[in-house]
């Protein structure tokens, strides 16, 4: 859109603040303003500290007020432009009438040379530019670079990665945040990148040159390419962009020793519905509990409930484990979230109910770690920081 003149001008005769008025540019700053603000910040620093700046490798500050000083006085023009402001005496007298300094003809070959033409000591110092340092001498390659290869036998895992793919589908396996190298197996998958791997095998664990248990894998891929990536390399990588695919629950439960009839019961998390606005200040309210029957008919009739805080609740996670083992896992991520944990209680026909203590102020990704860490048996080694709202290693 273009403006015409009657336009403009009647803009600025309705301009009852100045808005539209040009700001006026100010003076350019010269070289003799710079040289006077630099002279102005030694002085200040030397009022403050009762003494000149020094050339200091603690502080970068006072050494480069030191050279700035030494500088100015060792340039004549300078020093004589700023003596007439130079209250502290910094600057000295004018020193008398002397010869002009002789320049070489020809330039120097070396350091040393130019460091012994150097009337003003402008190289002090210029050796160690050529001194390496923090830089390890050698540098330890690994026996062997894993690089992505075909999988020549890639036909006998194919059905592995149809079934995976199908569980998934069906939700009898998960996709869960990868947190520790000791959930890394043969016959686990993982995805990396986006790409489903199966560990196909894996060598006995050793101790590193740091001390890190650490073994060669076999990982194969569903793209048909296979590599031979060290334990701690792949965890590195599952850490950028990876998560962890679970078992079946039959799976799960053979490894536990139990039979696949064993009764399942459900840890559970809940979001409140309430229209209470004293509730409304949590960010992250949920409930963490367990059943034995199936997540909806615990939570049926939750209006009535103060365990539910007397409001409809819906459900937005749930893990399946044996009956016997949920009321166990319940009391650790109530202890883990301790710390966030709602004070809440009800008051009905005069009595003190405190029925809601399963509710906590957690963020639905932190719920979901705690249980990776404790089916990885690591969260021992781990604390949630309320303040910071996340999962952390322990100090």
């Amino acid at each position: 859109m273009t403006l015409d003149r009657e336009t403009l001008l009647r803009m600025l005769a309705e301009d009852e603040y100045g808005l539209l008025k040009p700001v006026p540019k100010g003076a350019p700053v010269t070289a003799d303003d710079r040289l006077l603000a630099a002279f102005q910040e030694i002085a200040e620093f030397t009022r403050a500290n009762g003494r000149e700046p020094e050339r200091t490798p603690t502080d970068m500050t006072e050494a480069r007020l030191a050279m700035r000083l030494r500088a100015i006085r060792e340039n004549e023009n300078q020093a004589a432009a700023l003596r007439g402001v130079d209250d502290l005496g910094l600057l000295g007298e004018a020193p008398p009438e002397s010869e002009p300094i002789s320049i070489p003809d020809t330039p120097p070959e070396t350091v040393d040379e130019a460091r012994a033409a150097d009337p003003f000591g402008l190289l002090d110092g210029a050796g160690e530019i050529f001194d390496l340092k923090h830089v390890p001498k050698t540098q330890t390659m690994p026996e062997e670079i894993a690089r992505r290869r075909p999988a020549e036998d890639f036909d006998r895992f194919v059905d592995l990665f149809k079934d995976c793919h199908a569980e998934l589908r069906a939700g009898k396996r998960k996709l869960l945040p990868f947190r520790n190298p000791i959930e890394i197996e043969a016959g686990k998958f993982f995805v990396l990148n986006g790409v489903l791997l199966y560990v196909a095998a894996m060598d006995e664990l050793e101790l590193d040159r740091i001390r890190k248990a650490n073994a060669r894998t076999r990982c194969i891929f569903e793209n048909g390419t296979e590599s031979r990536l060290l334990m701690q390399s792949l965890a590195s990588n599952l850490y950028k962009d990876g998560r962890r695919v679970t078992e079946p629950s039959e799976v799960t439960l053979e490894r536990l020793g139990l039979e696949a009839e064993t009764k399942m019961g459900h840890i559970y998390v809940l979001r409140s519905l309430s229209q209470d606005p004293q509730l409304a200040e949590f960010q992250d309210l949920h409930k963490i509990g367990h059943t034995a029957q199936t997540v909806e008919d615990r939570i049926g009739g939750a209006e009535g409930d103060t365990t539910f805080l007397g409001a409809p609740v819906e459900t937005v996670a749930s893990y399946s484990l044996p009956a016997v083992a949920a009321q166990p896992v319940e009391a650790i991520l109530h202890g883990f979230f301790a710390s966030a944990r709602l004070d809440a209680w009800f008051e009905q026909n005069g009595q003190i109910i405190t029925e809601a203590n399963e509710w906590f102020d957690v963020p639905l990704p932190a719920i979901n770690e705690a249980i990776a860490l404790i089916q990885s048996e690591s969260i021992q080694s781990y604390e949630y920081d309320p303040d910071e709202r996340r999962i952390k290693l322990r100090s």
